[in-house]
């Protein structure tokens, strides 16, 4: 499905409306989230070194450079986000149009919770369960088998100590 989509901002060149599929528009998407994340790094990075006017012309030429940079980064980051709203509604209706109206893009998006459900749901499993009772039909064996051993040890005791009582009383 190709999907006709005119963004703001775009180079006067570029200005007519253009074909994309939504794989594109997701990569391009992609893309501006990159270069978002760019431009937001580059504003901290300003704002790092920005340092108060310190009263001399000098320091308050630097200081309004420094405003006007970052004024500039905050605009080209609002028009960033702008073509990405334009972007994720082209996507949104994209998926409209071929049926899948019932299904949000943001659903499509692994969130770890999601990925911890389906992980209990694999341990939930039948072979699982199956694995689990034995394991404790196992343990409980193991546990029989130590007792029955541990009565075996303490009657031996008692016969050892009943048989070294006999000697020692037939050497008096």
């Amino acid at each position: 499905r190709v999907v006709v989509v005119s963004l703001q901002g775009a180079p006067p060149n570029a200005t007519q409306p253009k074909e994309f599929n939504t794989v594109s528009l997701c990569k391009f998407g992609q893309e501006v989230i990159q270069d978002i994340v760019a431009r937001t790094n580059e504003i901290f990075q300003t704002l790092k070194t920005i340092q108060p006017p310190n009263g001399t012309p000098q320091g308050a030429n630097a200081s309004n450079e420094k405003k006007v940079k970052v004024a500039e980064q905050l605009r080209h980051v609002r028009m960033l986000f702008k073509r990405l709203r334009i972007i994720y509604e082209k996507c949104n209706d994209n998926f409209q149009l071929q049926g899948m109206e019932y299904m949000h893009i943001e659903s499509l998006i692994p969130l770890k919770e999601e990925w911890d459900m389906k992980s209990d749901e694999r341990k939930m499993s039948e072979q699982y369960r199956v694995s689990c009772d034995e394991s404790k039909e196992v343990m409980e064996q193991v546990m029989q088998k130590n007792k029955h051993l541990k009565e075996i040890i303490d009657h031996l005791r008692r016969i050892i100590f009943e048989i070294n009582t006999m000697l020692a009383m037939r050497r008096s």
